[in-house]
């Protein structure tokens, strides 16, 4: 009888009570390793996997066979499965840390350069060196941390994921920053650093920069930028179709006073007859397309309501 394969030999006293405790633990996903360290036998192993009681998945990898299959399993599987160093990432990181109760469809993970296993079927790996503060261990399993998390998830979910962990305080800027600058030459670099200076100059400002880029990119003409209407500034205004863009930075700078402010000037733009648009960070950098779309329909709309006056 062949002993399974990745199981060292062992002839101490198997400790089952501590295996099955640490399976409990990581979901019933478990490697050699830990097979090794509660002294359980190669051949006691091979006989539970012979007999379906655990199921080998890689080499060294195994989960038990009496639970189905999860999305924390599989996560864990495809983590341990590329390489000893390899860490969840991303938009999987950023649902492992809590951030999120919805498991993405593609599993992300991060390893250095060099050998790992096989291709994992849902699972997208990346290779690059995480430096050891950007790596951290929950439940188990070693993840990007909240910081380095938020950005990769945010690159590849969109900046609302960002918005949201700062606003829920499940990170802070100046951890994101420090981020930014030790991974500042990985996939996505470039896009996490736009997000990076928005929170951190100003996320409205640099909303409304790419706005006006925006506009001018698409040969939209007519508007004023900071125009005064109504006794108050709008951001964006078509002053001959009445049409206001408003331009919203990341939630997470946002108060209760700047929030009542934007309310009652919008409420007087309206009731002055102007079509009030108001795009977000996202919308401008993650659908700009369609932010153009609504702001040409609105011009032409308001337009041809205009078009005959006595």
């Amino acid at each position: 009888m062949e002993p399974a394969a990745g199981l060292p030999r062992r002839s101490c006293v198997p400790d089952f009570v501590k295996f099955r405790e640490l399976v409990a633990a990581r979901d019933g996903v478990f490697t050699a390793a830990d097979v090794s360290a509660c002294a359980i036998s190669s051949d006691a192993a091979f006989c539970r996997v012979k007999s379906g009681e655990w199921v080998r998945v890689s080499r060294g990898v195994f989960h038990v066979g009496d639970r189905r299959l999860d999305d924390r399993m599989r996560a864990r599987i495809a983590v341990l499965s590329t390489s000893p160093r390899a860490a969840l990432c991303s938009e999987s990181a950023y649902w492992w840390h809590g951030l999120t109760t919805k498991a993405p469809k593609q599993i992300h993970v991060v390893t250095p350069q060099g050998r790992h296993g096989r291709a994992i079927d849902g699972v997208r790996i990346w290779h690059r060196t995480v430096a050891p503060q950007d790596l951290t261990d929950v439940d188990g399993l070693r993840v990007t941390t909240k910081a380095l998390t938020v950005l990769d998830a945010a690159v590849d979910g969109g900046s609302r994921l960002l918005d949201s962990a700062l606003l829920r305080e499940h990170t802070k800027v100046a951890d994101v920053v420090d981020a930014q600058i030790r991974n500042s030459g990985r996939r996505g670099s470039t896009r996490s650093r736009e997000m990076v200076a928005a929170i951190t100059d100003g996320s409205r400002s640099e909303a409304e920069r790419k706005a006006l880029a925006l506009l001018r990119s698409a040969d939209i003409t007519g508007w004023t930028a900071n125009a005064k209407v109504c006794g108050y500034l709008v951001d964006i205004a078509f002053i001959e179709q009445k049409v206001a863009v408003e331009i919203d930075g990341f939630a997470f700078h946002s108060d209760a006073a700047s929030f009542q402010h934007d309310r009652t000037r919008q409420n007087a733009l309206i009731a002055n007859g102007w079509t009030v648009l108001r795009f977000t960070w996202q919308d401008i950098t993650g659908q700009p397309a369609s932010v153009l779309a609504n702001v040409r329909a609105s011009i032409a709309r308001n337009r041809d309501d205009r078009g005959f006056e006595l």
